[in-house]
């Protein structure tokens, strides 16, 4: 589950396209922050998740956010100011076994697009030689097709998939996905056999134009991922009288669909998703690209429950802190499971640990979004890596403050269980979770 959401200047406060994502899988799933530099290729092929498909010469440098075990990514940016986030969606179209996954398809569009529209290209192209399948849950088998929110500094498109056929339409000033088709009768571009594929299928809804949506979607699995109201609720954030900046960016990804939630249990109708009872995701990694024309700046969190975690800038030419390039993923993940530890303590009680994190958190984000926006573009690399040095001291002003709170907090018994079992197995696969747990406390 996941959502994700644009805004195009003349909507945004400083006239910018502004992206925003959530990316909701299982809790032990670490999201790594990955950085691929501008590269040429002399080998003729490249292998993804599962497959192997044909290399290009010239790659873009790239700024993903992805899963440590899959070769693509759930969200990114690349150095012509193209920003892309895919979002599962059921289909009544049938999954295939193997193909490229969603995250193949965004990540080669990123390497290989210079716009928004030319990534929609690109992953038509890729999806109808290639196919779209294989499983892409982390321990279990979970198959869907994906849906793409694809934006440049001046553009944005929505690209809904049911194997190899696809939808598109072009966004006007906001728009959002989640995990449902939305495309209907009013798409701008349909495959070319998207008709005789829904009718072999009997599947062929709507009466002039097919109905996109209405054809493919599989209602029971739409219903219970609750994603109607994850998109209303990010539709929502957009619809305020105010122009959107950033900071409605990351407060939209911050959204409960209660707003008095105190994590006692799974959450899957918010935004930012809680995993507990029948909820098996949750939000393990945020992002938030500012599409400056001078070159793009990503806020990311590195880190699991955005209602918590602090949105850092960075761009695609910094260094140093935050910047995890493909040789450094050890870094990265152990970057991820500091971050997780200050999450997963929360579950003793949340709200008044909150209450103290927002109190650090608020002033800080405000201090890193002025930073970024006084920098001139020159200088905003060096700006970048100073903000995440702050985090270090950020990190235990944390700790000083939840720990005189740390007392338990009554969760329902499968609650407690569920979680307490999800703790034994990251520390069973990353032992080095129990070590950085340690250095936090001792903080």
């Amino acid at each position: 589950m996941c959502d994700t959401l644009v805004a195009l200047a003349p909507t945004t406060l400083n006239g910018h396209a502004i992206l925003a994502k959530n990316s909701d899988r299982e809790p032990n799933e670490a999201q790594l922050l990955t950085i691929v530099s501008h590269k040429t290729h002399s080998e003729p092929r490249l292998k993804t998740t599962y497959i192997e498909v044909d290399q290009v010469r010239e790659t873009n440098a790239v700024l993903l956010c992805r899963p440590f075990w899959m070769w693509g990514a759930e969200m990114g940016v690349n150095e012509h100011g193209v920003a892309i986030g895919n979002e599962a969606v059921f289909t009544r179209g049938g999954y295939d076994a193997t193909g490229l996954t969603g995250m193949d398809l965004l990540r080669l569009a990123l390497e290989r697009c210079d716009s928004a529209r030319s990534a929609v290209d690109i992953i038509i192209t890729l999806l109808e030689r290639h196919g779209q399948g294989g499983n892409c849950d982390f321990t279990k088998r979970f198959f869907y097709h994906n849906s793409f929110l694809v934006t440049d500094t001046s553009e944005a498109w929505i690209l809904e998939t049911v194997g190899r056929q696809w939808a598109r339409k072009k966004v006007s000033r906001t728009g959002a996905i989640s995990n449902l088709l939305t495309i209907g009768s009013d798409w701008d571009d349909l495959s070319p056999g998207a008709e005789a594929f829904a009718k072999q299928k009997h599947l062929r809804r709507g009466k002039d134009r097919m109905d996109f949506a209405a054809s493919f979607s599989d209602p029971l699995f739409t219903k219970f991922s609750r994603a109607r109201t994850r998109l209303a609720g990010s539709l929502g954030s957009l619809g305020l009288t105010a122009p959107v900046t950033s900071a409605t960016m990351k407060a939209a990804l911050r959204q409960h669909d209660d707003p008095d939630y105190a994590l006692g249990a799974g959450s899957v109708g918010s935004v930012c998703m809680h995993f507990g009872g029948l909820v098996g995701d949750q939000t393990v990694g945020s992002m938030v690209v500012d599409l400056d024309k001078s070159g793009p700046i990503a806020w990311v969190t590195g880190a699991s429950a955005p209602c918590i975690a602090l949105f850092k800038p960075l761009t695609l030419d910094a260094e140093g802190a935050g910047m995890f390039s493909e040789d450094r993923q050890e870094e990265a993940l152990n970057y991820w499971l500091e971050n997780e530890h200050i999450s997963r303590n929360l579950q003793n009680n949340y709200t008044e640990k909150h209450r103290a994190i927002e109190k650090l958190r608020a002033p800080l984000e405000q201090r890193f979004e002025k930073t970024m926006s006084d920098a001139p573009p020159e200088y905003r690399k060096q700006a970048a890596r100073e903000c995440f040095e702050l985090e270090k001291e950020y990190r235990a002003s944390v700790w000083k403050a939840i720990q005189p709170l740390d007392h338990p907090t009554r969760h329902s018994p499968l609650f407690s269980v569920q979680w307490r079992r999800e703790n034994r197995e990251l520390v069973r696969r990353w032992p080095t979770y129990r070590a950085s747990s340690e250095n936090a406390r001792a903080v």
